[in-house]
């Protein structure tokens, strides 16, 4: 026997340059799919897959009933990894591997142009030479053999996949790619008719699945119309819609006006009901508040940016003639106590240090253990996800991607980490270092406007860069993304975030902040508090005071939020002192450096207040 490594990409830039929630997941799903195509023919050729775990995978059982020819039922979630390692015999060739991957990939890119594509070919400019470049030059499949796990890693340097040379008009999503009219303008060329007209022809075919200003290549072009093709390959339940962004920010929304002003609710859907309904995936407490509040199920269903002021504004979103309903709308939507919030969140994890800890556990049994542990993981994770409200994008092996409302992020990450260590602590007996399986993770707060693939850019950016690299990993970063751009940014190693392994300390400082009764900190504290630090800051923007100098600022901006003056200190309780060492906390810098905890105890960094009022406000300014 020997050991075969094998993996597939490019991984980022297939999956994150997506357009829509449905092209993210589609790129997800394809990745697994074919990387499962590999796995079976490692099976088929009397081989093991050693790592990941796939006992029992619904991807890879759906991946065997094709094989023989039979529907296969899709599941909701990509599960396997674009990588294994596997035992295999010694005349096992690892050219079937690859050509397994190239074979189903271009059976499915085949019946996308059968389907959509041929039929308006003769339109474009070489359509179809652009499309089999692409379609034939862009996967990058490494294997090596060899019983190091590094081995695949020194194969990767060795590089032999050329990128095609793509010349002409770029694909609007993947912009190193020609877009498929294949019409190359030029100053004084009026060709740009010629490829408006192949592009409305091929909208004409795929009706609202493509925008009026999009161009895709070969590549994107397969991941947007995939579901439609999926049953002509008998793949069954692939999704053909997905939550929307703009969907995920409102959910909490909707259960509280529904709640608290049931007839508003009523009397807004009775108009906004004409502008469409919303024909999406549910997430679980939209099915839960249809099912509860029948009365309301127009409300529950309007499309998504209904519920946003700033979307009834957008002309693009909506067809001209329906702006005089818009008006009215807005008018109404203002009438609610509440506004829905305009973020929602992705959260991305990914397991730290995953090579040492294969390095520790060497042998084919431990390297088992370790793979069931993740296994275990990974298939918790999607119960998880739905649990609070999420889509659960990916969960193979170490990894998760996520979209979820801002509300149900924080906790679902906390969730998501103690799982982990649940899951390897199992092993602790058949392990070396089991503690050092750890879990790193980030969420951005996104404001729905935001393209989704510079959201999905940034999540990958802020896993990598700031809790790993710089807090040290075994670690949460957090960021928020406004309509302007990045806001702020806050981070932290998990004994940080959740001091007593329950309750996060943000979640402390969040509920004295939305108290209603006896509420210990307000909106001014805040504001007076970014006012006051920025005086003081140094020109790097840290602040360089003494610990009790700045404990000292943070109790008398408290003391002046309350209307409290310095007679009435003793009115300064016990709880409030708590809270202002808590919020001390979350502006101290904290990271792990060679396994100590260390945290800077002279300067301040005022994200992590203004994350407190971010997340007690929702974002939401009125």
């Amino acid at each position: 026997m020997k050991t075969l490594h094998f993996a597939l990409g490019p991984v980022q830039g297939f999956v994150a340059q997506a357009r829509r929630t449905r092209d993210f997941w589609v790129g997800s799903f394809l990745l697994s799919w074919l990387s499962g195509q590999a796995m079976y023919e490692v099976q088929q050729g009397a081989g093991t897959i050693i790592f990941p775990a796939i006992q029992g995978d619904p991807l890879l059982r759906a991946i065997e009933a094709t094989k023989s020819n039979k529907p296969a039922d899709i599941p909701a979630v990509a599960t396997l990894p674009n990588r294994f390692m596997a035992e295999v015999p010694k005349n096992f060739d690892p050219t079937v591997c690859v050509n397994a991957v190239r074979t189903a990939w271009g059976r499915i890119a085949d019946e996308v142009y059968k389907q959509y594509i041929l039929p308006v070919e003769h339109l474009g400019n070489n359509t179809r030479a652009i499309w089999e470049r692409q379609v034939e030059g862009y996967w990058d499949i490494f294997w090596a053999i060899g019983e190091d796990r590094r081995t695949l890693d020194r194969r990767k340097n060795w590089r032999v996949h050329v990128p095609t040379i793509e010349p002409g008009d770029k694909c609007t999503l993947m912009g190193n790619l020609q877009e498929l009219s294949g019409v190359i303008r030029e100053k004084g060329n009026p060709a740009a008719r010629q490829r408006d007209e192949f592009w409305k022809a091929l909208r004409g075919k795929v009706g609202i699945e493509l925008r009026h200003n999009e161009r895709l290549c070969a590549i994107a072009f397969v991941k947007r119309m995939f579901p439609a093709i999926a049953r002509n390959l008998q793949l069954n339940d692939v999704p053909e819609s997905y939550p929307s962004t703009s969907t995920l920010a409102g959910v909490h929304w909707l259960s509280q006006v529904a709640i608290e002003e049931p007839e508003l609710c009523m009397q807004y859907a009775e108009k906004a009901v004409k502008l469409g309904k919303n024909s999406e995936q549910k997430v679980q407490l939209v099915d839960k508040l249809i099912s509860e509040h029948q009365k309301l199920s127009d409300f529950f269903q309007l499309n998504p940016n209904c519920y946003f002021i700033n979307s009834l504004e957008n002309d693009n979103v909506w067809e001209e003639d329906d702006r005089k309903l818009r008006e009215e709308l807005k008018k109404l939507l203002k009438q609610f106590g509440y506004s829905a919030s305009p973020f929602y969140a992705l959260l991305l994890m990914d397991g730290d240090k995953m090579g040492q800890l294969l390095s520790k556990n060497a042998t084919r049994d431990q390297v088992t253990k370790v793979s069931e542990a993740l296994g275990k993981f990974s298939n918790s994770v999607p119960g998880i996800v739905d649990g609070h409200n999420g889509v659960c994008v990916y969960a193979g092996g170490d990894d998760v991607f996520a979209m979820l409302p801002l509300e149900d992020a924080l906790p679902t990450a906390v969730k998501l980490q103690k799982k982990y260590k649940e899951c390897f602590a199992e092993y602790r007996r058949q392990l070396n270092d089991v503690d050092s399986a750890t879990l790193s993770g980030a969420i951005i707060y996104v404001h729905h406007n935001i393209p989704l693939q510079v959201a999905i850019r940034e999540a990958h950016n802020t896993l990598a860069s700031v809790a790993k690299e710089q807090s040290g990993r075994d670690s949460l970063a957090i960021k928020v993304w406004k309509a302007s751009g990045p806001n702020l940014s806050w981070s932290a190693p998990w004994e940080v975030v959740i001091p007593d392994g329950e309750t996060t300390i943000l979640d402390k400082l969040l509920e004295d902040f939305s108290a209603k009764e006896q509420k210990q900190f307000t909106s001014s504290f805040f504001y007076n508090l970014q006012q006051r630090f920025s005086l003081l800051s140094s020109e790097e923007g840290n602040l360089k005071l003494g610990s009790d100098d700045i404990k000292a600022i943070l109790e008398a901006e408290y003391l002046k939020s309350r209307k409290l003056n310095h007679e009435n200190q003793e009115q300064f309780s016990e709880r409030a002192k708590e809270n202002i060492e808590h919020l001390l906390k979350v502006c101290r810098r904290s990271w792990r450096e060679n396994g100590v905890l260390m945290e800077n105890q002279g300067g301040l960094e005022l994200d992590g207040a203004l994350l407190v009022k971010f997340l007690a406000t929702k974002g939401v300014e009125r």
